[in-house]
């Protein structure tokens, strides 16, 4: 009986985890940059850092960043994302849907943005 029960729970633990959210996870790390040093970075409103920076970030949340700097221009991006090849394998395993709700069915393409802050006029 106990074999069967963890023989029973090790099938539910593999059919609940997405190939994605396996083999890619949940989280990406995205760096950020300028051609000058110290501009505060927010993604999505909330201040990360200091540029250079690097920020992990669950797949499905980060969606705008903005570079801030007193004497430069603010200069706002979108994070782009792109559907991870990875997530294909899901298809086999539980029909795709822990990676879409986990978000793991995408990535962020770049990892790294880069900007030139211009000088405020």
């Amino acid at each position: 009986m106990k074999k069967i029960i963890l023989t029973a729970l090790a099938c539910v633990t593999i059919l609940l985890s997405g190939c994605a959210s396996i083999i890619s996870g949940t989280n990406q790390t995205l760096t950020f940059n300028s051609n000058v040093e110290g501009v505060n970075v927010y993604v999505d409103g909330a201040l990360i850092g200091k540029t250079p920076v690097s920020v992990s970030f669950k797949k499905n949340k980060a969606q705008t960043v903005m570079f801030k700097k007193k004497g430069y221009e603010t200069v706002i991006r979108s994070i782009t994302k792109k559907f991870d090849p990875v997530a294909l394998l899901d298809i086999f395993w539980d029909l795709s849907t822990t990676d879409f709700i986990t978000g793991a069915v995408y990535e962020y393409e770049p990892n790294s943005i880069y900007v030139e802050m211009p000088i405020k006029e």
